[in-house]
């Protein structure tokens, strides 16, 4: 029997804790708050989006960095293993638009639940309220830990510290300090999922919209480009398709984002259906026309924005105005001030790069017994239920290749 320490009480902790325990060993985690799970209870609302029910495929085309290292890992435990564990266990899941699961529940304190009440089964010893300080290696070797409240011997440590997000939850990035001052190498930091800021003012907050194209470009190249929901907001553009693109672009400096309104028409189109439109009602206001085409907050901005008169009328326009009112529907450009901070990141970008892991352990190359899981490393994915399934895949593949014998100190 090995003694195996686990730093961290979110998603991937928990996993980890368990799947060790299943081994036999004695293991004991370690939480700096004074509750598990604190992270993992404020996802999809307080609903816990548990992960995806999609194909293997579908699933690592909405990994955004380093899918392939998830491979092998992903191959011993899976999503469709993630919803069949918890069926297992009594806690069956939903599932919603785009194949979101949720415990049939609805409530995320009940996964969390679950999993304290397996580990009291299995006799891991809760350390809570006990912030681990350091990792402690000997000669290539991890040999303990050092806490607020002590020393302690283990075969093997399993760090689970989570990112820089949601910092109030614990998530201070210790487990990097830690890797750096092993010699483990982090790539550099970003928030993930966050909102994006403009330099333009416009008093559009609240309004969004469907099926927006959507593009990002740095000089002339296009860093991005997909079509989806966006929200605006007062400080500029949020929605799932503005948080998906920026952990994807956020490490780039992208200069400008250009809106598509109409994505399924092209601008000729887009100007042949308002020339038809404005022959048909040409005693009336332009705006009037345009407000079946977008929604009239945006018509006021778009009138506004090419000093177009709302007073004018369909027959009094030129065509100069209706084509310049075409091109911005199909390119409604603003300039990218910045992207939210991580104090409103969902993920982490960025993290303990992977190629300083052994992809079907879990385990440091460099450091024999010490493990790094879940956000602490350099993997994210789209919202979705994604990067929490990162986090279940990687905490059991690391608690159940613990085996005696190949960490035992002597």
């Amino acid at each position: 029997m090995l003694k195996v320490c686990v730093i961290g009480g979110g998603p991937s902790g928990l996993m980890a804790a368990y799947t060790a325990s299943l081994e036999g060993h004695q293991v004991e985690l370690f939480e700096k708050n004074k509750q598990l799970g604190k992270k993992l209870q404020l996802t999809g609302h307080g609903r816990c989006n548990v992960t995806n029910n999609c194909s293997k495929d579908e699933f690592f085309k909405h990994v955004v960095h380093n899918e392939k290292f998830l491979y092998s890992s992903f191959s011993q435990f899976s999503n469709l293993d993630m919803i069949q564990f918890l069926k297992s266990n009594g806690l069956p899941t939903i599932e919603e638009d785009h194949g979101r699961m949720f415990p049939g529940s609805n409530s995320s304190q009940d996964v969390v639940l679950l999993f304290v009440d397996l580990l009291r089964k299995n006799n891991v010893i809760l350390h809570m309220d006990e912030a681990c300080t350091n990792v402690v290696v000997e000669d290539d070797r991890v040999v303990g830990i050092e806490t607020s409240k002590g020393s302690y011997s283990f075969d093997v440590v399993i760090v689970a510290t989570g990112g820089k997000s949601f910092v109030s939850t614990g998530s201070s990035g210790d487990g990097y300090k830690w890797a750096q001052n092993l010699d483990i190498k982090v790539s550099d930091l970003y928030p993930g999922l966050v909102a994006l800021r403009t330099k333009e003012d416009f008093d559009l907050a609240g309004l969004s919209l469907s099926n927006v194209g959507i593009q990002i470009k740095k000089g002339k190249k296009v860093l991005y480009k997909e079509c989806g929901d966006i929200l605006f907001t007062h400080e500029g553009l949020s929605g799932p398709a503005i948080l998906a693109m920026s952990s994807y672009v956020i490490n780039s400096k992208p200069e400008r984002i250009i809106l598509d309104l109409i994505c399924d028409k092209s601008i000729d189109e887009v100007d042949m259906l308002l020339l038809e439109r404005m022959n048909h009602s040409s005693n009336k206001k332009l705006s009037h026309i345009l407000e079946t085409m977008i929604p009239k907050r945006l018509v006021q901005y778009v009138m506004s924005r090419l000093y177009i008169d709302d007073s004018l009328k369909a027959n009094e326009t030129t065509k100069a105005q209706r084509r310049s009112i075409s091109e911005l529907l199909k390119c409604l450009s603003f300039e990218i001030a910045n992207f939210a901070g991580f104090e409103q990141a969902m993920i982490t970008v960025g993290g303990i790069k992977t190629n300083q892991i052994q992809p079907q352990t879990m385990e440091t190359k460099k450091i024999k017994g010490l493990k790094f899981i879940g956000e602490v490393l350099d993997l994210d994915a789209q919202t979705g239920g994604y990067n929490l399934q990162i986090a279940w895949t990687t905490g059991y593949v690391a608690g159940s290749t613990i085996k005696e014998g190949l960490y035992k100190n002597s």
